[in-house]
């Protein structure tokens, strides 16, 4: 046989097995991602390990089954017609098992995404209920359990704000300022407190002698904001809102529902001793509206009716 006749042969064999090793060597890379799990990004920047389904294993054996047939039939190791049926039958079964995976694993990652953007806003609407609890306690020196209550408070409703200009001088006053502030002569034996040098400063223009005899600007002053400008419009809130992740924005009657759904948020408050102190408690809850599949219908909370913490339950 001459090198032309040898090279020919050569090609022959490899357009004759190519296609049954090209379906062998992808049955084994399909054998590989059935077993390894697939990483996934959520929306919430969390990778995700997605395991294949079963349906992807049985794929993979098929085209390592529907390659050796393949082989054997060329190799005259199995009749013509058996073969055939055989590969076209494990061929379109492939095809239909690699179908139906693909969409199994579609709709986990949607289900998946969808459940962690919901995580995201219920864990923010809660935040703005903690804040919106927070300040109410400050005006009426305790919660509410009514949410129709606390929506009036956010929108309609006024909290202190406090301006601070400059520190408090180390040193005590002196026998003048006593006479300015008290109009008696008791005794100077502290420290000058917040509150002297308020008085001080405001008889001198906003400004009062620190300990070195120096003029320095200091000032106090007490101003009541709308709820809406003194929380939920401050730079500040919207920036430490933000971290948590949630994109929509907040509207005083939007509290009401868990996000996505027309679930009710729950209020509960009570009341507990400390001391001989009677304190205030709260405990603000939402379900997650997806239900998991290991961990059931997952309830997020923040405070308790037994304790006076706002911690929440989903921090490690």
């Amino acid at each position: 046989m001459s090198s032309l006749d040898k090279v020919d042969s050569i090609f022959y064999l490899i357009q004759k097995y190519i296609l049954p090793v090209a379906f062998l060597i992808a049955g084994i890379v399909l054998l590989k991602m059935a077993v390894v799990p697939e990483r996934v990004e959520l929306n919430n920047g969390t990778v995700l390990a997605v395991d294949q389904s079963k349906l992807f294993l049985y794929s993979a054996l098929i085209f390592i089954v529907v390659s050796v047939v393949w082989l054997l039939y060329l190799l005259n190791m199995i009749k013509s017609m058996v073969g055939y049926i055989i590969m076209v039958a494990m061929l379109i079964g492939s095809a239909v098992i690699l179908y139906l995976d693909y969409a199994t694993v579609q709709e986990e990652v949607k289900f998946n995404n969808m459940y962690a953007e919901r995580d995201i806003e219920i864990k923010t609407r809660i935040m703005d209920i903690k804040a919106a609890e927070v300040a109410y306690k400050e005006v009426h020196g305790t919660y509410t359990n009514s949410m129709d209550d606390l929506i009036n408070f956010v929108k309609t409703g006024t909290k202190m704000d406090f301006y601070k200009e400059g520190s408090i001088p180390e040193r005590k006053i002196t026998p003048e300022e006593r006479d300015v502030i008290y109009g008696d002569d008791r005794p100077i034996d502290k420290l000058m407190t917040e509150v002297e040098a308020a008085i001080l400063a405001k008889k001198n223009g906003n400004k009062i002698l620190d300990e070195n005899g120096k003029w320095e600007n200091f000032r106090r002053d007490t101003n009541y904001v709308p709820v809406m400008d003194a929380i939920f419009n401050s730079e500040r809130y919207l920036d430490n809102r933000s971290k948590i992740g949630g994109t929509i924005p907040f509207k005083a009657e939007d509290m009401r529902y868990v996000p996505f759904t027309e679930d009710l948020t729950q209020l509960d408050t009570a009341s507990i001793f400390k001391g001989e102190i009677r304190v205030p408690t709260l405990m603000i809850s939402m379900t997650h509206p997806m239900e998991h599949p290991t961990d059931g219908f997952k309830v997020y909370t923040v405070g308790s009716i037994d304790d006076n913490h706002l911690r929440d339950n989903w921090s490690k």
